[in-house]
């Protein structure tokens, strides 16, 4: 007796593909400047990397720019896309280095190497987080200091080395390290006074 498996994987795989052909045709779409396809491929989106945008800027407005920022150079530079690779993939990071670009160009970095060294004692409960909503916790990251907010969403959120954040934020590997201390800090005191 041979045991198939379930339907819905093989649906799942025939959506993704699916859904990567349609995207693909968009692409194409677009390349012949086709404002519906434009639209569409926008759309389909907007809402994931409106989110990466908002960890970035403590306001709508401004991650609204990134964002539109960042589709202008994706529908500018569509016909460099590989199509051997995640299109997805491909926007967000096109979108996420605007950001970074936007508020690099926003903040005057401090160039000295903070003296303190950063305290691991300083992690927060899983308890504290577990309380709080996602909504929540992009408020009191917005709270921190511009520089200490785009260090903590690299190295936290998006997985950064210090090394890789000192070399796209022109700052040494210490002064990211200080960052992020000072980012749990601050966390820390305000999740533990909520």
């Amino acid at each position: 007796m041979t045991i198939n498996p379930p339907l819905n994987i093989h649906l799942a795989d025939v959506q993704s593909a699916d859904s990567q052909r349609d995207v693909l045709e968009l692409v194409k779409r677009c390349m012949n400047k086709d404002r519906v396809a434009q639209e569409k491929l926008y759309k389909r989106y907007h809402g994931k990397l409106m989110a990466l945008c908002l960890r970035y800027f403590s306001n709508r407005d401004d991650a609204l720019a990134a964002l539109n920022q960042g589709f202008l150079k994706v529908f500018k530079n569509l016909k460099s896309y590989n199509s051997e690779y995640d299109f997805g993939g491909w926007v967000y990071r096109i979108v996420q280095r605007t950001a970074i670009d936007l508020v690099r160009a926003q903040v005057r970095y401090e160039r000295r190497i903070p003296t303190e060294e950063p305290d691991a004692s300083l992690g927060i409960s899983p308890e504290a987080v577990k309380k709080l909503y996602a909504k929540d916790l992009l408020q009191l990251l917005h709270k921190l200091p511009a520089t200490t907010r785009i260090v903590f969403n690299l190295f936290a959120l998006e997985g950064y080395s210090h090394a890789e954040i000192a070399d796209e934020l022109g700052m040494s590997a210490g002064t990211s390290k200080w960052h992020v201390n000072n980012a749990r800090k601050l966390l820390k005191q305000w999740i533990d006074k909520q």
